[in-house]
């Protein structure tokens, strides 16, 4: 494997998993739809700037409006209920919520999509990982934190389903081009939604001044997940799915969280409870087997094609 392949799995291997402790960080001074709003238009303007600087930007019909509509959907929800959740649970255990997303988006595509087959794998990794969220609910219950950590569980998982079906519904629509000009619109759209959410509820009375917004610590976090996490890794997966197999970069799903446990523990004392890692490896089992398990089903036009042929 060469040098620029290993460099990008790193990036979202090691950047997409450490940004779970550095969301964690930032909520603990920030308001979370103000933190994740900013982390989102920051960034999203810069990749929309990049597109134009390099002259690739197009814009077909409706691209913009459906892109608009994709960012409220997986960025303004998603991270809604991402940074929000951070407040009541670990980064550890909202990672291991977050690799849910492939097993959300291979049971659409075998649902309403149809195009995946059902295989006994399959549906076993469905199960697996549903039955991790719940043990993962249930041990946070008994934990004490109590019924809020359950109930950020319930609505990170809830965060997850929107992403998943807005990754669905993106494969029919009209989207800004290149990648980089479409995430970039998404983010920032959904972006500027967490901000107006954020002042809708009042949190700018919370937000803290700038001796605290100004903190090493505070502008590292969201440097990091603004550069390293939203750009950086983003554009390194963008590369990957055009240079590897689809199934071996969606690895990310299984790595990710391992990473964000371990980031956890070494740097935040962050510790699991034996229930809470029983849902944790149920989770992360179902990811494991749901991606082996992807079976396509073939295109009936390609192989009447092939047999007229």
């Amino acid at each position: 494997m060469s040098l620029r392949k290993l460099l990008a799995y790193g990036a979202i291997y090691v950047l997409w998993g450490g940004s779970f402790l550095a969301i964690r960080i930032l909520v603990a001074h920030v308001p979370p739809f103000f933190a994740a709003g900013s982390r989102m238009t920051l960034a999203g303007l810069v990749l929309v700037a990049y597109s134009h600087l390099r002259g690739a930007a197009q814009y077909p019909k409706y691209s913009i409006r459906n892109a608009s509509a994709l960012g409220f959907l997986m960025f303004t929800v998603m991270y809604a209920a991402l940074f929000w959740g951070e407040v009541r649970v670990s980064s550890g255990i909202a990672a291991v919520i977050s690799a849910m997303i492939p097993v959300w988006i291979f049971a659409g595509e075998v649902v309403l999509l149809r195009t995946q087959k059902v295989t006994v794998p399959s549906i076993a990794g469905i199960l697996l990982g549903f039955a991790g969220v719940v043990v993962l609910a249930d041990g946070s219950r008994t934990a004490s934190a109590g019924r809020a950590s359950a109930l950020a569980i319930a609505v990170m998982a809830g965060g997850t389903l929107c992403w998943a079906g807005g990754t669905l519904w993106s494969r029919r629509l009209a989207l800004p081009k290149p990648p980089t000009a479409s995430a970039g619109w998404q983010m920032a759209t959904g972006g500027a939604l967490l901000l107006l959410l954020s002042v809708a509820i009042g949190e700018m009375r919370h937000v803290p001044g700038a001796e605290v917004l100004l903190r090493v610590r505070i502008l590292a976090c969201m440097a990091y997940l603004v550069i390293a996490a939203s750009i950086l890794a983003y554009t390194a997966y963008v590369w990957l799915i055009e240079h590897e197999p689809a199934s071996r970069v969606a690895s990310y799903a299984y790595v990710n969280p391992v990473i964000a446990l371990i980031a956890g523990a070494l740097l935040a004392d962050e510790r699991l409870s034996a229930l809470q890692l029983l849902g944790v490896l149920l989770v992360l089992a179902g990811v494991l087997v749901t991606l082996r398990a992807r079976r396509p089903v073939p295109d009936t036009r390609t192989v009447s094609r092939k047999m007229m042929a």
